[in-house]
Order: C-alpha cells, then sequence, then structure tokens
C-alpha cells in the first residue's frame, strides 16, 4: 500500500468507518474489521468485489440488492463504480441497518471505500434519498442489460478526453463492437431470444473486464468499451479473451448450441478529440471489420 493511501486511510477518522481499498481490477487490497464485519470477509481474506456481492446476495447478507435480477443489478453497480472520482450512495443490509457510502476513485485507479452506519435517519428521509439514488442510476442504466446507456457511456468518454487534456490521464483504448448476424437471431429465434442474446453477451464481456474499465450500450446491438491506461496493444489482448469467452457462452436458452461473434473497431483516444471524432474513428474501423468477413478487431487508422 502506497503512504498516499495510507494517509487516506487514516485521514478518514472515523473509528467506526468501514474501510476498504481496491485495486483498479476490483480486488481488495486492504480492508478494516469493521468492513470485513459488514461483508462477512475472513480476517486474512483477499477477495474481488463482484465475487463478494455474488456470495453475499446468495446467503442473503450484507447489502439488500434493488432489483429482481441480481446480474442486472450487478451490471448497472458496475457501470458507475470506478468511472468518476467520487460516487456517493446509501443502501440497505440484510441485518437492519442502513449505509451511506462513498467510493473516491484515485488517479491510479484504485478505488477508497468509506462507509458509516447511518441507521438513525428517520425513515421517511432515508426513504427520499433511496428514491433519488435509484432515479440517478435509473437514468444512466440500459434497461435491458444493466449496463451504461449510450447517454452514460458518451458521458465517460467525455471525462476521459477531459482528463487527457488537462494532464490527469495517460491512454486510453475506445472500441466500438456490434454483435455480428444479429439480425437473423431475431428473425429466426424472436426478440424474446435476441434479448437474451444481449443480455448473456452483456454478462459475458462485463465478466471480462476490470471494475476501472467502462461498458455500455449505443442501442441496438451496438456496444462501447472504454479501456483506462491500456495501450493498442494490451486493449487488443483483452479483446482476444473477450471473444473466447463469448463464443463459448451458450446464449438462447432454448437453443445451448447456438454462439455469437462480434466485430469491433478501436481507438487510441486524443487530447485534440471529441465524443463524435472518437466514435467516428471507431464506427469506421468497425464498418472495415465487418467487410472484411465479420468476427475481427480493425483499428482505426
Amino acid at each position: 500500500m502506497s503512504a498516499t493511501v495510507a494517509k487516506l486511510i487514516e485521514g478518514v477518522g472515523q473509528a467506526d468507518a468501514m474501510i476498504a481499498l481496491y485495486d483498479p481490477a476490483g480486488l481488495i487490497l486492504f480492508a478494516n474489521p469493521a468492513f470485513r464485519r459488514a461483508f462477512f470477509l475472513g480476517p486474512d481474506e483477499r477477495i474481488d468485489w463482484v465475487s463478494m456481492m455474488r456470495r453475499n446476495h446468495a446467503h442473503r447478507r450484507g447489502p439488500i440488492v434493488s432489483h429482481d435480477d441480481f446480474e442486472v443489478w450487478l451490471s448497472s453497480s458496475l457501470s458507475r463504480r470506478g468511472k468518476v472520482p467520487s460516487l456517493s450512495i446509501e443502501t440497505d443490509m440484510h441485518d437492519g441497518t442502513w449505509l451511506h457510502i462513498v467510493e473516491q476513485t484515485l488517479p491510479d485507479g484504485h478505488i477508497l471505500f468509506t462507509a458509516l452506519d447511518i441507521t438513525r435517519l428517520g425513515e421517511s428521509e432515508r426513504a427520499l434519498r433511496q428514491e433519488r439514488d435509484i432515479a440517478l442510476k435509473s437514468a444512466s442504466t440500459d434497461p435491458l442489460t444493466g449496463l451504461s446507456n449510450r447517454a452514460h457511456i458518451m458521458e465517460l468518454l467525455g471525462c476521459r478526453i477531459t482528463a487527457l487534456q488537462a494532464g490527469r490521464s495517460t491512454d486510453t483504448a475506445a472500441m466500438l463492437i456490434d454483435l455480428d448476424h444479429f439480425k437473423q437471431v431475431n428473425d429466426r429465434f424472436g426478440h424474446v431470444a435476441g434479448d437474451q442474446v444481449l443480455q448473456a453477451f452483456a454478462r459475458t464481456v462485463r465478466a471480462g473486464l476490470r471494475t476501472c474499465d467502462a461498458f455500455g450500450r449505443i442501442g441496438g446491438e451496438e456496444f462501447l468499451i472504454l479501456f483506462p491506461d491500456q495501450g493498442i496493444a494490451d486493449a487488443e489482448t483483452a479483446v482476444g479473451r473477450l471473444r473466447d469467452k463469448v463464443r463459448e457462452v451458450s446464449v438462447i436458452a432454448t437453443q445451448p448450441d447456438f454462439r455469437i461473434d462480434f466485430s469491433a473497431g478501436m481507438t487510441m483516444v486524443r487530447a485534440d478529440d471529441t465524443v463524435s471524432t472518437v466514435y467516428t474513428r471507431t464506427d469506421r474501423a468497425l464498418y472495415a471489420a465487418k467487410a472484411e468477413g465479420r468476427g475481427r478487431l480493425k483499428l482505426a487508422g
């Protein structure tokens, strides 16, 4: 743990605060006893955020999930974690307590988590604040997949450009994805199956990304991924792993042998870019990938 992070943790100040530090991939590097009690971690256990939330949800303990579909809730939560400098939410816990949580994303992508028990707040005030948090989350979320919606992923791209221009960020690779032959899925199996394909694709890709990576649905079968602090070579390697995972997954419940693939266009974000210029370059590269036979990645010139 760096001296800077140690000072941040020490500076939280409240002895009863729950404190944890995550690396950019979501692995817990440090957690104090109060955090470990609240989230059911062993004294020396190191685990990533997704695995911790899955385990606690399965045992009906820790935070109460506010969505009927856990996977959609998980994707929606990951669409915001580590993407903005500070994230503040409030949540009910299965033991009846109510937490105020703040996550600070540090310049190097680490996430500092702090939480306080605010159960003593009045019930009406708590309800109003929870409604506010749900509304804010819904406004940035694609309802089918739980990913960032178009407006939110474009906003995150704009933030990466601004950070690059201000010298607060290093390289960011942007990749535009389109599922191959998706219209045939709807025509052959119906729109319900098409929705299942989109949801399965979103779950599979999200599980293969780091917490700091941003993933959003542009519309239809088109998606955008942002890889902060990665050059083209590292991003290409990540895309290869994602493609292997996608090709392995059964995406339609009634068609267990059916598989999908995707085409993609990639570019590096530049300091003189706008959201529009990044999207245009990736779109042209995506078009070239499809023209060359689909199922491949093309880099923007």
